[in-house]
């Protein structure tokens, strides 16, 4: 037989492998169809937004409590004025509860007919558990979904900002992330800058009960930026760790995670950007006790282990290997055979 056809063929079965194994992990994940989120649809709202000179803007809300939507501060701070559609039918705000600093607002309403969704804490969630964001992007009149994992949880402010999986573009600030049983878990917030892959980032529902204790204000006028916003050596290290990471500015990043374990040296995502500067700089040894060390403060940081699959590649470890993929497979199994079956040792 032709080499070149059995090479080929052996190339096509591969192919045909690994799409099977993208269909099985996407229909493995048990996600919601759209056509399931009638109901959650029915508590999202449109927010419209006036500024001075008659610039508009849109973004997302969700109803959190009866004639309350949450939404996001920065999508209508400092405007003329601000109100929220649904079915055609427009509604004015009567005051709003501000956390500027945290991004966090709560519209109050006097004649919304719209039923709330559940809350649940972030403090419950876990690494890559599956998600799915409900917005609306690029001024669409509709929430569409985007789905997802939980990627990381960042302690900050008594509560966790969740990075996940599930992308938002322009028009979903203030949009909903909910868990598969549709509690409301994060407000769609911010994405990372840079031209590589982003991360996007929710505010936790864990600060909606303690904002709806605070006094009500009637103006739009904001008191303090958020923080994403502030100067990079003032932001969160999670924050400040993605441009360099980005630039591959491996030098800087491993400074970064370094301060970042000095302060928190019980963030397992600490650690495991700490190995990855390492690994890029071909300290696999130190690289390797790192991610291990983030692995041993979260079982489930699934990235940790990928990092460490990929070293024991290299350094050709069929023990460490073997056990990696297995630990892999108990976080989720369909991708870690897509891993196995596209990174032999």
């Amino acid at each position: 037989m032709n080499y070149f056809l059995v090479n080929m063929s052996t190339y096509m079965v591969k192919i045909i492998n690994f799409l099977l194994l993208m269909f099985l992990s996407q229909t493995s994940q048990s996600y919601p169809a759209q056509s399931e989120l009638f109901g959650l649809s029915n508590s999202m709202v449109q927010v419209f937004v006036t500024f001075k000179g008659g610039v508009t803007g849109t973004g997302s809300g969700i109803v959190i409590k009866e004639n309350h939507v949450a939404t996001n501060c920065h999508v209508f701070a400092d405007s003329d004025g601000v109100n929220v559609v649904k079915f055609y039918e427009t509604y004015t705000p009567i005051s709003v509860f501000a956390d500027w600093e945290n991004d966090l607002c709560i519209l109050k309403f006097d004649n919304l007919p719209l039923s709330p969704v559940k809350l649940r804490s972030s403090e419950e969630l876990s690494y890559e558990e599956k998600v799915f964001s409900l917005t609306f992007p690029n001024d669409n009149p509709m929430p569409l979904p985007s789905y997802g994992k939980v990627k990381a949880l960042y302690p900050f402010h008594k509560g966790n900002i969740i990075r996940s999986s599930a992308g938002f573009t322009v028009g979903s600030s203030g949009g909903a992330l909910f868990d598969l049983d549709f509690n409301l878990v994060g407000i769609t917030t911010f994405k990372s800058p840079g031209r590589r892959e982003n991360y996007y980032y929710c505010l936790p529902v864990d600060w909606i009960k303690e904002l709806l204790k605070t006094k009500e204000q009637i103006d739009l006028k904001s008191k303090a930026a958020p923080f994403w916003s502030l100067p990079e050596n003032k932001k969160p290290f999670f924050m400040r760790i993605v441009l360099p990471m980005q630039n591959e500015d491996w030098q800087l990043m491993l400074k970064i995670a370094k301060l970042w374990t000095q302060a928190d040296d019980e963030s397992a995502d600490a650690w495991y950007y700490l190995g990855f500067a390492h690994k890029k700089m071909a300290n696999l040894d130190f690289a390797k006790l790192f991610f291990k060390q983030a692995v041993k403060l979260n079982s489930k940081h699934y990235d940790s282990l990928i990092e460490l699959a990929e070293i024991a590649v290299t350094q050709k470890n069929t023990d460490e290997y073997d056990h990696t993929i297995k630990l892999m497979s108990g976080i989720d199994e369909v991708s870690a055979k897509m891993y196995l079956e596209n990174n032999k040792l």
